[in-house]
């Protein structure tokens, strides 16, 4: 078992998506500390201060997976660093969404705990994200490595 349990654990997208997790936890005390600065020392309405944490949280989040999450297609990048960014931000909003719809709809039509559906709505936004950062994102030039192996496939 232990055996099966390292070889899941020592795959790429496995330690990749943890990576992601790890950022995504750091994001959330960036968040909050931003919310803070904005809202306690600048005075900011909290409905605007709001976003502009979250818009810096996501820009910290961007950051980290870019320089340490995805570090391994650091060179075979298909877009350019501006792409990237805003590739970002538009797939953290689809993210937030199915969270903010997940929350809605357990916890409004199926009594939900709201502090229970709204993990789930996380998580759910995690995955989504994940997937979008990996896939849309994030994503490298084919090797002809990775060329030769799709053929191979089919």
């Amino acid at each position: 078992m232990q055996k099966i349990i390292t070889a899941f654990l020592n795959k790429p997208w496995v330690q990749r998506f943890i990576r992601f997790g790890i950022v995504g936890a750091s994001g959330i005390l960036v968040n909050s500390a931003a919310l803070w600065l904005f809202h306690e020392r600048g005075k900011i309405p909290l409905w605007l201060a709001s976003p502009l944490a979250i818009a810096v949280a996501i820009y910290y989040n961007f950051t980290l997976n870019n320089l340490w999450t995805w570090r391994d297609s650091r060179d075979s990048r298909q877009y350019k660093y501006l792409d990237r960014v805003w590739r970002y931000y538009l797939s953290n909003l689809l993210g937030n969404f199915i969270n903010y719809l997940i929350l809605i709809v357990l916890s409004s039509y199926y009594d939900f705990y709201y502090l229970f559906a709204n993990l789930l709505g996380i998580a759910a936004g995690m995955l989504s994200n994940f997937i979008l950062s990996d896939k849309w994102v994030f994503k490298a030039l084919k090797t002809e490595i990775q060329k030769d192996d799709e053929e191979d496939l089919k």
